[in-house]
C-alpha cells in the first residue's frame, strides 16, 4: 500500500456538472488499497463562488466517499480575463501547497494541468517530502491559452514555460490525455517513453439500457420532446465550444421537425441565450447544469449529439469527455471540429458524420440527414458504442491509471 497526494484544482464527484475522472481515478486507487488524500478547491469550476459552509476558511479537511479530501480557498468568480484567472491559479497554488504539507506524508505526489501552477506547486512539495512525482497533462499549456488569445504578455508566457519545464523535468511519469497532448509535449523535449496515453473513456456503469436502447428517460421532456428529432449538446458554454455554430444550424433548420438542445452552462451562456432570442431561434432550448450522474438520462432524449470546436488548429488534438458521455449512451456523433483525433475517432468507430467547423450550415445538413434516416442513426450509435466497450472503457483506463501510479511508487 502506497500514501498518494492527489492534487487538482478542480475535484469533480457524478452529483456535481463537469467531468468526473479525478473521482474516477482516485477511487480506483482507493480500491487497489492505497490511502489517497485529495487536495482540490471549494470553489468549483462551474459554480465560481465560494460555499457558504467554507466562508472564512482557508483549509478544511473532510472525509468524503472514503476519500481523505482537504479543500482549499482560491479566488472566486473568475472570468476569462488572465488577471481574474491568474488570480485563481495562484491561491489554489499556495493553499493546496500549505493543504499538502499538512497532510500524511506521500509516496506519491499526483498533480493534474490545468492549472499549471498547483502542478508546479505539487512538483516542488514532491521533491520537499521525498515523494515520487507523477504528472497528468489534460491540456498544453501555455500552448492552447496562447493559440486561444487569452495570454499575450510576453513576461507571462516566460513564466508560464518555465514552469511547464520544471514539471516535466521533476516528472517520473507523465500521462496525457490524448495524442496531441503526448505529441506536444514530446516536441517540448520530453522523451516518449516518459509518457503513457490515458485518454478519457466510458463508464459503462452510468449508461443503463434506458439511455441506450432509446427514450426511456423522464429527463427534459418540454426540452425534448417526443417526436422531434433532438440534436443535443452537454457541456461547457464556454471559451472553447464554438456554440454559435449551433446557433448557425439551428437558423438553417428553422421548419425541420428538429429541435437542438443546448445543456451545461458557462461564461458564453449568457450571449448565446440572448442571440437565440434576437433571432428567434424557436427551435433552440436552453437548459440549466446537471449533475453528472444525471447526464445519461438527458442523453437518452437526444436522437444525435454535437461536438461544435472553433476552427483553430489546437483542436486538431480535442478528445472531450463528453464525446465518451455520447458514445457511451450509443448516440451519433455530429462533429464539427478540425480534421484531427476526433474526427478520426468518428471515422474509425462509424459513429456519426464529421464536418468542418464554424459551419453551421454543414451542421445543419449532417443533422437533417440524420434526421431524415433514424434507423442509420441508431445504427451509428450502436456502433460508436459497441467500439467505446473495445477501446474506451472507463474500468480499464482507471485500471491502467492505478498501474502508471504503482510503477513510480515502487522505485
Amino acid at each position: 500500500m502506497s500514501r498518494i497526494l492527489y492534487v487538482s484544482q478542480y475535484f469533480v464527484s457524478a452529483d456535481q456538472p463537469g467531468g468526473a475522472r479525478h473521482w474516477q481515478h482516485t477511487h480506483a486507487l482507493a480500491r487497489a488499497g492505497h490511502e489517497v488524500s485529495v487536495v482540490t478547491s471549494y470553489v468549483q469550476h462551474k459554480e465560481r463562488t465560494v460555499p457558504e459552509r467554507y466562508r472564512g476558511r482557508k483549509v478544511v479537511r473532510e472525509t468524503e466517499d472514503g476519500l481523505d479530501v482537504w479543500r482549499t480557498y482560491s479566488t472566486p468568480g473568475y472570468g476569462r480575463d488572465l488577471r481574474s484567472r491568474v488570480a485563481s491559479y495562484g491561491t489554489f497554488a499556495w493553499w493546496s501547497a500549505v493543504a499538502g504539507a499538512r497532510a500524511p506524508r506521500p509516496d506519491v505526489v499526483v498533480a493534474s494541468s490545468p492549472s499549471l501552477p498547483s502542478a508546479a506547486a505539487a512538483a516542488a512539495l514532491a521533491r520537499a517530502r521525498g515523494a515520487r512525482f507523477l504528472l497528468e497533462v489534460r491540456d498544453l499549456w501555455p500552448d492552447s491559452a496562447i493559440a486561444m488569445g487569452l495570454v499575450r504578455d510576453r513576461r507571462t508566457i516566460a513564466l508560464a514555460r518555465r514552469m511547464e519545464a520544471y514539471c516535466y523535468r521533476r516528472a517520473d511519469r507523465i500521462v496525457a490525455l490524448t495524442e496531441g497532448i503526448r505529441d506536444g509535449i514530446v516536441a517540448q523535449g520530453v522523451s516518449p517513453a516518459r509518457i503513457t496515453l490515458i485518454t478519457n473513456g466510458v463508464d459503462l456503469e452510468t449508461s443503463p439500457p434506458a439511455a441506450v436502447n432509446g427514450r426511456g428517460s423522464t429527463a427534459g421532456p418540454a426540452a425534448a420532446p417526443d417526436g422531434r428529432f433532438v440534436a443535443m449538446y452537454v457541456g461547457a458554454h464556454g471559451t472553447y465550444s464554438s456554440l454559435e455554430t449551433v446557433l448557425d444550424a439551428a437558423d438553417h433548420l428553422r421548419g425541420d421537425d428538429v429541435r437542438l438542445v443546448l445543456v451545461g452552462g458557462g461564461d458564453r451562456k449568457p450571449a448565446l441565450v440572448e442571440e437565440a432570442g434576437r433571432r428567434h431561434l424557436d427551435n433552440v432550448a436552453f437548459v440549466d447544469p446537471v449533475p453528472k450522474r444525471e447526464v445519461p438520462g438527458w442523453l437518452a432524449r437526444a436522437d444525435a449529439c454535437l461536438l461544435p470546436y472553433q476552427d483553430n488548429a489546437l483542436f486538431a488534438g480535442a478528445l472531450p469527455n463528453k464525446a465518451f458521455d455520447y458514445l457511451g449512451a450509443a448516440r451519433p456523433i455530429v462533429a464539427a471540429a478540425p480534421r484531427g483525433e476526433l474526427t478520426r475517432m468518428v471515422e474509425r468507430a462509424a459513429c456519426g458524420v464529421a464536418v468542418p467547423p464554424e459551419d453551421g450550415a454543414a451542421m445543419a445538413g449532417a443533422i437533417r440527414a440524420l434526421a431524415a434516416d433514424r434507423a442509420a442513426a441508431r445504427r451509428m450509435g450502436e456502433s460508436g458504442r459497441r467500439y467505446a466497450l473495445e477501446h474506451y472503457d472507463r474500468a480499464a483506463l482507471a485500471a491502467r491509471f492505478v498501474a502508471t501510479v504503482e510503477s513510480i511508487a515502487d522505485r
